[in-house]
């Protein structure tokens, strides 16, 4: 009887240490984004008196090592397009005596800037494909919550709350 006990004993020791198959993994939801300017017309062939609209983002992004990540971020652009970006890049923590701050550098693939908007980010086509490069900031509240700031060229700067999977 005290073999099977401390046989199940082990066993429950072993599964609380198991980690969650979302562990690494965090989603992110910015409801704010401030941009540097109005929204102007640049050429011909935009709209006239274009206003920004209201973005939003939502992201699934995992850490692949301690400073690789890879992710997918759905939002709707400035000119209210559903836009897609899938990234990967870097994050790193350069202070270890305050290591809930961290900068981060993502690069990939974005689509939906379409036309008559595509001219409005570098590197894009009329069709709404492109690559972009997007820095950010960020800081660990705790474990699981964090805030992050995105400058996103020239254009704006977004805020942007994450929660950790452990």
């Amino acid at each position: 009887m005290t073999s099977s006990f401390s046989t199940w004993a082990g066993a429950a020791d072993a599964s609380s240490e198991a980690t969650s198959a979302l562990a690494g993994w965090t989603i992110g939801y910015a409801p704010y984004t401030y941009h540097f300017s109005d929204a102007k017309k640049e050429h011909d062939f935009e709209p006239e008196d274009e206003k920004h609209k209201y973005v939003w983002l939502v992201t699934a992004e995992k850490q692949l090592d301690e400073r690789q990540v890879a992710g997918l971020a759905l939002f709707s652009n400035s000119f209210g397009q559903f836009s897609q970006y899938a990234y990967c890049g870097w994050m790193f923590r350069p202070f270890d005596s305050t290591q809930s701050l961290y900068f981060k550098l993502t690069g990939g693939v974005i689509h939906g800037y379409k036309y008559p908007y595509n001219k409005k980010i570098p590197l894009n086509n009329k069709n709404g494909w492109g690559v972009t490069v997007i820095p950010a900031v960020g800081w660990d509240f705790n474990r699981n919550w964090g805030v992050q700031l995105n400058l996103l060229g020239n254009s704006a700067l977004m805020v942007q709350a994450n929660y950790t999977f452990r």
